[in-house]
């Protein structure tokens, strides 16, 4: 056999080993593709990632760039407000013109004071006038300046104004003659408004910032502020208007207090007293006229505070008693007291009480003491005493019916009761004074027993 021949297994073998390599180039083949196509997935995320984070970085610098130009714009318009706020541009125009007006109207004088000639004199110029037109744009220049420091310095401007006015004033008709004979009438008010506005414009700059000195409000602010005095103004006008319209009623009404009241205004200082509570110390200077003299006695003595205080003291030294509170009041109050016991005494013995009192006095007769017994002793066989159980006028919540009022309704008054009552009046300063309940104090005796003292000694002294 040749080297060549192969067995069956071993072509198997080989078969099986060229399957296996195919197998295997096929699954690297596979394997590559997938990491191939997993390479390009991620690829297109991290792209789309990219993306993204640029698109936000974008944003970011636009809403920054926004910002940045929004801040830009507001802080360009702070500088606009406050330009405005302190006339800046205003200001430098005022400077220019009046830097244009002294160069326009220097010329003007130049050719002025150039032009005139001695009498008698060489027809040339009058070069040793030449100073003269600087030194009066100077000197106006020299007042404008004077006002400034004057502004600064809080001094009087009046007179820089009045040098001011002269000199520009001077220049002017200067300059408008001059420019009207050159030039005529119109070229003569241009000259000569060269020589007034500026000053004048210059002036008027100074009185602003004078005005404007220390005040950082902005329009708005200073337009409600404006508004707000006008609202506080009209409101102390209608105020001022009703206390004229209210004195005037006062003094038709009432003059002796009105007169009061003036002199009681005119003794303090300003403000220092309110109109009402000064009206009031009027009505007390007429109704009271002593109280009110102790009242400026202790308002005259050193180390009194209150008003108030110092009136109640006076009242107290010349009436004896609080603020309000004369002899008449109480002697009112107390007889108003009087009056109300009385009735509260009284309304005690209703009508329909005294008819059951007579009727049990009647059932259940009372012996009032002798040789038989003591008083209030019982004759026959009548019950001893108040029922200890309810009856028809003793039931659940009723009082025990009293017998004893109507013993004391028809029992004699004792002539030493009478006396005793008597003494009392008399201490109390008279009968109309005397009261059931002081009465029954010192006698001792029931309700019923003291209306009838009271009484009798009422009209016994009647």
């Amino acid at each position: 056999m040749s080297s060549s021949y192969r067995s069956w297994e071993e072509r198997e073998a080989d078969a099986t080993k060229t399957r296996a390599e195919a197998a295997l180039l096929a699954a690297q083949a596979e394997a590559a593709k997938q990491d191939l196509g997993a390479g390009a997935a991620k690829t297109a995320t991290e792209q789309l990632a990219e993306q993204v984070k640029q698109a936000r970085l974008r944003k970011q610098l636009t809403a920054v760039e926004d910002d940045a130009a929004d801040d830009q714009a507001e802080r360009d318009e702070r500088r606009r407000e406050a330009a405005l706020d302190k006339g800046v541009v205003f200001k430098r125009l005022v400077t220019v013109i009046f830097v244009l007006g002294l160069l326009a109207s220097l010329p003007s004088l130049v050719m002025y004071f150039l032009g005139l000639r001695a009498e008698d004199g060489p027809d040339e110029p009058a070069l040793y006038l030449l100073p003269v037109p600087f030194f009066l744009e100077l000197l106006a220049f020299t007042a404008v300046k004077g006002t400034q420091w004057a502004v600064r310095k809080g001094f009087a401007r009046w007179p820089f104004w009045i040098l001011t006015a002269v000199l520009a004033g001077f220049a002017g008709l200067i300059n408008g003659s001059k420019g009207a004979e050159l030039f005529g009438p119109i070229a003569g008010l241009a000259l000569a408004a060269t020589s007034i506005v500026g000053p004048v414009l210059v002036e008027v700059r100074e009185i602003i910032e004078a005005r404007t000195a220390g005040d950082n409000r902005d329009a708005a602010q200073r337009a409600a502020d404006k508004a707000k005095a006008r609202a506080e103004a009209a409101a102390a006008k209608g105020k001022q208007q009703r206390e004229r319209r209210q004195d005037a009623d006062r003094k038709t009404m009432f003059p002796k207090q009105f007169e009061a009241y003036l002199r009681i205004l005119a003794s303090v200082p300003a403000g220092a007293l309110d109109r009402d509570e000064a009206w009031k110390e009027a009505r007390l200077a007429v109704e009271y006229p002593e109280v009110h003299d102790r009242l400026l006695t202790l308002l005259s003595l050193p180390g009194i505070i209150s008003r108030s205080a110092a009136l109640a003291d006076a009242w107290r030294d010349v009436q004896g008693g609080p603020l309000g509170v004369t002899a008449d009041v109480l002697d009112r109050r107390l007889g108003a007291e009087r009056a109300l016991a009385d009735v509260m005494t009284a309304a005690e013995m209703t009508p329909e009480r005294v008819a059951v009192d007579l009727f049990l006095a009647d059932l259940f007769p009372t012996r009032t003491g002798g040789d038989d017994g003591p008083a209030g002793a019982v004759t026959g066989k009548g019950p001893q005493g108040p029922s200890k159980t309810p009856g028809a006028l003793g039931g659940k919540g009723k009082r025990p019916v009293r017998q004893q009022p109507a013993e004391e309704a028809v029992k004699p008054l004792e002539a030493a009761h009478i006396e005793q009552v008597e003494k009392l009046a008399e201490a109390l300063g008279g009968t109309d004074r005397l009261s059931v309940r002081k009465i029954r104090e010192a006698v001792g005796c029931r309700t019923e027993y003291a209306i009838r003292l009271r009484d009798t000694v009422q009209s016994e002294q009647s």
